[in-house]
């Protein structure tokens, strides 16, 4: 279901990390997202993208970015995005990536995945409480400095 991104996987994986966006109503910078995404396919060490592909068509993405947290017990994942087409979903494809992202994740040195998830949307909320994940008595806080 899910292969390793590469550099000519890029132009596909922008038109979906805007249709993302969208969804979440995030603002979306073309020149910023493609130079991030660079950096990320150009140093496994920041992270990892796949590409969920069926029958040779992109049709959803997930992209995670690694940190080390004495407090999660070492190297941990963050998901930044998972996406699916809108025609792809509820039909138990979104349980079947996080379970394969949690395996190739395992097998990465990872011992703690997290994520965060809009508020508002319930649905995601529900798939990720299914996958086992549970909210902590924190809440992010941003700021951008460049």
């Amino acid at each position: 279901m899910l292969r390793d991104c590469r550099a000519d996987d890029a132009e596909a994986l922008v038109s979906m990390i805007e249709r993302y966006f969208a969804h979440d109503h995030i603002p979306f910078d073309e020149q910023a997202v493609q130079r991030g995404l660079a950096q990320l396919l150009g140093d496994p060490r920041l992270g990892q993208a796949w590409i969920v592909e069926e029958n040779g068509l992109a049709v959803g993405y997930a992209i995670v970015t690694f940190g080390f947290d004495l407090e999660m017990g070492g190297r941990f994942a963050l998901l930044t995005d998972l996406y699916l087409e809108p025609s792809r979903r509820g039909q138990g494809r979104g349980m079947q990536m996080l379970a394969e992202l949690e395996r190739r994740l395992v097998g990465l040195g990872v011992v703690t995945f997290e994520l965060t998830v809009e508020q508002k949307n319930q649905h995601a909320q529900a798939l990720y409480r299914k996958a086992g994940f549970s909210a902590r008595d924190r809440f992010p806080m941003t700021k951008r400095i460049a």
